[in-house]
């Protein structure tokens, strides 16, 4: 976080300086090699999210009905629920098809739905071509400017069932 940013604030300035090797110690960070394309696995991650994500893994009440990306810089992340429900819990902070997507997490410990001014967190996603396919690298960092009780968030998005099951389900999905 710069210097002139107030807490909570967040850190939309480069996403690219989350996807080194030496992320923060807020930050959770998992890779998957996919074989497929760089161009195949960020249209699945990104457009194709709804054939992959979790369905248990939603806010609002009821059964999950769907979840989408707006592939645009300030595009909404949401979910809408089988009743027709929908909440807005991220925003696209970068989008550079086929290599890069990055967005505001702005779910918090309470794992409600959250207001449109919450603080937020941010997942920043990497595509690069490997020998057999693609290698993803997701980053979730900024995970304390969540305010008290950041740290159950980052255990929960770091556990096996958090990011890991999501990046294995994406993985089956390519």
């Amino acid at each position: 976080m710069s210097t002139d940013q107030q807490p909570g604030h967040l850190d939309a300035s480069s996403p690219d300086d989350t996807l080194d090797d030496t992320p923060a110690a807020d930050a959770v960070v998992r890779e998957v090699v996919v074989a497929c394309s760089v161009d195949h696995a960020f249209e699945v991650f990104t457009a194709g999210i709804d054939r992959w994500w979790i369905r248990r893994h939603h806010l609002l009440d009821g059964e999950l009905a769907e979840i989408g990306i707006e592939p645009e810089v300030d595009g909404r992340v949401w979910e809408r629920s089988q009743s027709g429900a929908e909440c807005t819990f991220g925003r696209v902070l970068a989008w550079q098809p086929p290599t890069v997507f990055a967005f505001s997490w702005q779910i918090g410990p309470d794992w409600a739905p959250p207001a449109p001014d919450a603080p937020g967190s941010r997942v920043s996603v990497r595509f690069t071509a490997v020998p057999g396919g693609t290698r993803v690298r997701l980053v979730h960092d900024q995970l304390a400017a969540h305010g008290e009780g950041w740290d159950t968030l980052y255990g929960a998005v770091g556990a096996d069932g958090g990011w890991a099951a999501l990046l294995r389900q994406f993985a089956a999905t390519c």
